[in-house]
């Protein structure tokens, strides 16, 4: 049983022969009486009962011919949401990403998207990279923007934006600062990409000594606010205190190692075929 046949089937019956529903098809007499035998054959019944006044449903043709309107009527509705999904008309996307990414990065790239895309929803998972790298492993997202490898053989990573990571403070480091050995610090929990990045830094700064009391935070936001109310130094992205530097609210204290170079990569599952908003959302991710 084919969709051909099955729109033969319904021309016959709407236009009470073969003659005319060849013309309406825009195929030959032969061709009609084909699908019409073929499909009776396949089904195993009589569909059409032929006389002088016409062509007339049997029972078993009146039957098939109400689902077959139902299964054409489902087949148009399925393209036309296919083609509405690749013009972006609807569907949904989901992405994961770390702190500096979702909030320094992607709200400008979604507004390009939605130039092209104008009916896609769009969900963000703003938390750090392990948290991001888990929700993509997971199927929860379709894609995961991170600021350090996963390491995972089954995810692609292809590099996207390059970040710088500083150290701050609420006030000018003293000209002699050279260490962070007990120094009160504000830290990135472990599984942020900014703390992947400074580990080194931080190592060598101690010098094999402890800092001062340390405050751990999960976001950037968080690690920035805790330095303006003075609760230590902070590793943090220079993107997200450039206003603060700029108004003389936080001051950089220079380490060996800093500022700290780090790169963002697009993370998607290997062997796994995005959705059409998704791609478009990759595409305007990775650099030309």
């Amino acid at each position: 049983m084919e969709f051909d046949q099955l729109k033969t089937l319904l021309a016959v019956l709407e236009h009470g022969g073969f003659t005319r529903a060849a013309e309406a098809l825009g195929l030959s007499q032969s061709t009609v009486s084909f699908h019409i035998k073929s499909l009776e054959k396949s089904l195993g019944t009589r569909l059409l009962d032929r006389g002088r006044d016409g062509v007339r449903a049997t029972a078993h043709g009146s039957m098939l011919a109400r689902d077959a309107t139902r299964m054409l009527d489902l087949r148009r509705q399925a393209a036309a949401r296919l083609g509405a999904l690749d013009t972006g008309v609807v569907g949904r996307i989901a992405v994961a990403a770390s702190t500096i990414p979702g909030e320094y990065l992607l709200p400008d790239v979604l507004a390009e998207l939605r130039q092209t895309h104008p009916g896609l929803d769009v969900s963000v998972h703003v938390g750090d990279t392990s948290r991001a790298v888990a929700a993509l492993r997971s199927n929860v997202v379709d894609l995961a923007i991170i600021g350090s490898p996963s390491g995972d053989r089954k995810i692609d990573e292809v590099a996207i934006a390059q970040d710088t990571i500083v150290l701050v403070g609420p006030a000018p480091p003293p000209p002699d600062f050279s260490s962070l050995h007990e120094h009160p610090m504000v830290l990135r929990s472990e599984g942020s990409g900014t703390r992947a990045a400074v580990a080194d830094v931080l190592a060598r700064a101690l010098d094999g000594g402890e800092p001062g009391p340390t405050v751990e935070v999960g976001s950037t936001e968080a690690a920035k606010r805790c330095a303006l109310a003075g609760l230590g130094l902070a590793f943090v992205s220079r993107r997200a205190v450039e206003r603060e530097l700029s108004a003389g609210m936080l001051f950089v204290h220079p380490l060996p190692g800093l500022p700290a170079s780090r790169t963002f990569y697009l993370a998607t599952l290997r062997g796994v075929t995005l959705s059409p908003g998704a791609s478009a959302l990759r595409d305007l991710l990775v650099p030309a």
